[in-house]
């Protein structure tokens, strides 16, 4: 049986959090921001690397990447506000 109560109790408390009063358009859109500040600097960092740490550098913005078009998707298919 799948567990569907995906709750963690954190062992500390959050170093960052996110106000409460944030809508979900909010969160997304920033979080949609913050996605492409990290493929900036995966794409920077990448560059001046070789081999293997360049690699991994290229895969840390490949998966940023996946994650933006499922933000993108969220946003797409949020209702549309009077």
């Amino acid at each position: 049986m799948l567990n569907t109560n995906l709750a963690v109790t954190p062992a500390e408390p959050a170093f960052f959090r996110a106000n409460e009063g944030v809508s979900l358009e909010q969160a997304l859109v920033h979080a949609s921001e913050l996605l492409r500040c990290a493929t900036a600097t995966a794409y920077e960092c990448g560059d001046s690397l070789k081999g293997s740490q360049r690699d991994l550098a290229f895969s840390v913005m490949h998966l940023v990447q996946m994650v933006q078009a499922l933000v993108d998707k969220s946003l797409d298919n949020l209702p549309l506000r009077d």
